[in-house]
């Protein structure tokens, strides 16, 4: 993605939880840019817990944003980020099973971006590698167990927030965040080893 992305003032998309139910019912939505402004990196970020394909997730945030300019009048104003949560989660979905049914039919998968340069060759196979090995992992995760692993240990939410966008207790993010840190423990330790690791 070209757009840089940095972790938003949590006085904008993702609110402090304690004032997450203030707003009285019926309160004013915020405006369409206000909230493109203020909570693109955010939806880019959960596109991405979701699994989406990397290059592909600056395009399914454009498509979460014209989702939410359609929905947006019918917002209650409460908890912004759990409203735009849901929205990425179908988007992805949607996406990924459009993805499947194309590589069924056997249209042939856009071409990634060149690396850029600056890594020798070697470097860059390695660090796609290291990301194909993880990625990988983090697939065979159910869902729910991925998402909040994504967000907590790579997107470096705190579980507060990650409680509010998923609408959850602080609780179940802890307890599926245990449970996806014993998966991904599990499924490291049987990888196989490299020719270099063997004894």
């Amino acid at each position: 993605m070209e757009r840089a992305i940095t972790h938003q003032d949590p006085a904008g998309c993702l609110a402090p939880v304690a004032d997450r139910d203030s707003a009285p019912p019926g309160a004013r939505a915020p405006s369409f840019d206000q909230v493109y402004r203020t909570c693109f990196d955010d939806v880019a970020r959960w596109a991405r817990a979701f699994g989406a394909n990397p290059a592909d997730i600056e395009d399914l945030t454009q498509e979460v944003f014209i989702i939410v300019r359609r929905k947006l009048g019918s917002f209650d104003g409460r908890n912004l980020a759990g409203f735009l949560y849901r929205i990425v989660q179908r988007t992805v979905r949607d996406h990924r099973r459009s993805a499947w049914i194309r590589r069924l039919l056997g249209r042939p998968a856009a071409l990634s971006d060149l690396p850029a340069a600056g890594p020798t060759a070697l470097d860059v196979l390695q660090e796609r590698e290291r990301q194909r090995v993880v990625e990988g992992i983090l697939a065979k995760m159910s869902e729910k167990r991925r998402t909040t692993f994504v967000l907590f240990e790579i997107e470096g939410y705190s579980g507060e927030e990650i409680a509010q966008i998923q609408s959850l207790p602080i609780k179940t993010v802890w307890t599926r965040l245990h449970h996806a840190r014993k998966d991904f423990v599990r499924m490291v330790s049987q990888l196989p080893l490299e020719q270099g690791d063997r004894p």
